[in-house]
């Protein structure tokens, strides 16, 4: 189950990163239309994610 919380943060993750320009209520969700606040929340999740699969691989 944590993997696939893990694995939907990581796909949240990169539609935040790629298609930020082009989903306006998104970039409006995280309060700030600057490509910078995209990237940056983009690579928290990232990382936020990747860290709950690894912790996930090695509890296998």
């Amino acid at each position: 189950m944590l993997g696939i919380i893990g694995l939907i943060i990581v796909i949240l993750s990169i539609l935040v990163l790629i298609a930020g320009n082009t989903a306006p209520l998104l970039r409006l969700y995280f309060g700030d239309r600057s490509v910078i606040s995209q990237i940056f929340w983009g690579v928290i999740l990232f990382a936020i994610g990747a860290l709950i699969l690894g912790y996930n691989a090695l509890h296998l």
